[in-house]
C-alpha cells in the first residue's frame, strides 16, 4: 500500500482549543519507487539449452543506503526460460522449483504483482536476492530481468522515523512470497511432456516446513488441456468436471486469481489431473503463487 503524502494531526492553540490540519506523512520524504537490476548483468544471453553456457546468476544487491520493498518482477526477453530465488541473507528459497518465465514475468504495462511485497531489511549490512536462469529454448535467449518496488532510505531520516519505517515494514517475516510448482518437476525447471491426448498428474505440495497460502495460478504450455484438482487430505475435486485450461490458469500478466485463498497446510497435497487436448505432444508448466506461513 503506497504511503500517503498527507496525514491529519491535531494541534492545541493557545487557547486551549483542539484544531485538525494536515502535515506531510514522516515516512514519505525518505520513499522513493525503485528499479532493482544488476549492474554486471543487466543483459544477459543464454546459449541453447543443454549447452554449457544455458544458466546464469543474476544477483540484485541491495546496498545499505535502504530498505528495499520488492513488489513486481519485470522483465523481457527472447525466449521461454526459469527462475530460481534465493535470498541470500535470510537463506530462504522463494519456490520449490524453478519457475517458468511465462508464469511470474511481466511487463511495465501488466507487471506480475507478488501475493505480498518481500521487505528486504538492510540494516547495517547489504542484502542480495540470487536469481538462476536457465534456458528453455534450442537458440540463444537474451534476457532483461528488473525487481520493482521501493527503497526506504532510513538511514537519512530521522532516529524515530528510521525506526517506525523498520516497524512498520519488517513486521511480516513469518510470512513471505512463494511459489509452489508441480513436485513433478525437475530440478533444472524441465517438465515431462504429456503425450498428445494423454493424461498426467501433478502434484502440488506444501511441506513440511511451512504452511503455504495459494492466492493465484500461471501456466505455460505449448497446447490446450483439461484439468481437475483434487485435494488428497478430504478426497474431493474443487470442480464437478474437467474445466480447460483458460478458465482456471492465467500467466504473470493475467494471473487467475482464486474466489478465497487456498491454506494448503504442511504435507498436504493437491493433484491437479490433466488431459491434452491440443493432439500434439504438450509440456505444461504450473505455478501456484502464494505465501509461505512460518508459524509456531
Amino acid at each position: 500500500m503506497p504511503i500517503p503524502s498527507f496525514v491529519r494531526v491535531s494541534k492545541r492553540l493557545a487557547d486551549g482549543r483542539l484544531v485538525e490540519g494536515v502535515a506531510t506523512h514522516p515516512i514519505k520524504p525518505h520513499t522513493r519507487h525503485y528499479w532493482l537490476v544488476d549492474p554486471d548483468n543487466d543483459t544477459v544471453t543464454l546459449t541453447a539449452q543443454g549447452t554449457a553456457a544455458d544458466h546464469a546468476e543474476i544477483r540484485f544487491l541491495i546496498d545499505t543506503q535502504g530498505h528495499f520493498d520488492w513488489a513486481y518482477i519485470i522483465g523481457a526477453s527472447t525466449g521461454a526460460y526459469t527462475l530460481d530465488f534465493f535470498d541470500n541473507g535470510t537463506q530462504h528459497k522463494l519456490s520449490n522449483h524453478p519457475v517458468h518465465s511465462n508464469t511470474v514475468v511481466g511487463s511495465a504495462l501488466r507487471p506480475f504483482r507478488l501475493p505480498e511485497p518481500y521487505f528486504f531489511n538492510v540494516g547495517d549490512s547489504q542484502r542480495e536476492l540470487i536469481v538462476t536462469v536457465r534456458n528453455l529454448t534450442a537458440v540463444n535467449n537474451v534476457i532483461r530481468l528488473a525487481m520493482v518496488g521501493r527503497r526506504f532510505y532510513h538511514r537519512e531520516s530521522p532516529p524515530d522515523v528510521s525506526r517506525d519505517i523498520t516497524a512498520k515494514f519488517d513486521k511480516g517475516w513469518r510470512t513471505y512470497s512463494y511459489f509452489l510448482v508441480p513436485k513433478e518437476t525437475a530440478a533444472d525447471g524441465t517438465v515431462v511432456a504429456v503425450g498428445a491426448n494423454g493424461t498426467s498428474n501433478f502434484t502440488i505440495e506444501s511441506d513440511d516446513s511451512a504452511d503455504t497460502e495459494l492466492q493465484k495460478f500461471m501456466f505455460a504450455s505449448t497446447g490446450n488441456f483439461l484439468f481437475r484438482i483434487k485435494e488428497v487430505q478430504f478426497n474431493r475435486y474443487l470442480s464437478p468436471d474437467w474445466i480447460i485450461n483458460t478458465a482456471g490458469w492465467g500467466n504473470a500478466e493475467f494471473p487467475f486469481y482464486l474466489a478465497d485463498s487456498l491454506l494448503l497446510e504442511r504435507r498436504k497435497q493437491l493433484i491437479v489431473e490433466v488431459t491434452d487436448i491440443s493432439g500434439v505432444t504438450n509440456s505444461i508448466y504450473l505455478t501456484a503463487a502464494g505465501r509461505r506461513l512460518q508459524l509456531f
